[in-house]
């Protein structure tokens, strides 16, 4: 991990919108940047994190203990099918409130890459663990690798993530700035 990573200038425009019953969907330029803020807001956060790792980086940080975070339970494509690791995280969203970090639509279009419906079973995935959220009073994060193109937020792969008033969007940019998108 960069060891010059500044900290996020403005981490406190995020920690004010971290609140119980909210999802939030963070763009993102340089994995790494995104690797330095899910620590600093697994670090100041009190909920238990469920961590469901699909691009596998952080699983990497982790496993080589170069990061660590109190209270974690990790899930990754590497120990099990995505069919297998949701019914386990909704039970635990039944049980108590977590930081739940879904890391990232990026990975799930790569594990779904063999599905003809894949843009629909993204969405109804994310859809779903937002309408969960809402219930157990629960904060989601969502990262996607994504740019701006004709003011929709595309992926690498060309497909547009939809908008939806109930998320609320960040972009991290050049490498310690943190930006709300209204």
């Amino acid at each position: 991990m960069d060891k010059n990573h500044a900290t996020f200038e403005n981490f406190q425009l995020l920690e004010e919108r971290l609140i119980p019953s909210s999802s939030h969907l963070f763009f993102y330029e340089n994995a790494f940047s995104k690797i330095k803020l899910i620590q600093e807001i697994t670090l100041k956060q009190n909920l238990p994190v469920l961590y469901l790792d699909l691009d596998l980086l952080f699983s990497g940080y982790v496993k080589s203990k170069i990061l660590t975070i109190p209270n974690l339970t990790l899930f990754s494509t590497l120990d099990s099918k995505i069919n297998e690791i949701l019914p386990k995280i909704f039970t635990k969203l039944t049980i108590e409130p977590h930081l739940v970090i879904f890391d990232s639509i990026n990975g799930l279009y790569n594990t779904l890459s063999n599905d003809a419906d894949s843009g629909r079973l993204v969405n109804a995935i994310l859809m779903l663990l937002a309408k969960n959220i809402s219930f157990s009073s629960s904060i989601l994060i969502i990262f996607a690798l994504a740019g701006k193109k004709e003011n929709d937020w595309v992926l690498p792969n060309g497909r547009q993530i939809l908008e939806n008033a109930e998320l609320k969007k960040f972009t991290i940019s050049d490498r310690s700035k943190i930006t709300f998108e209204k």
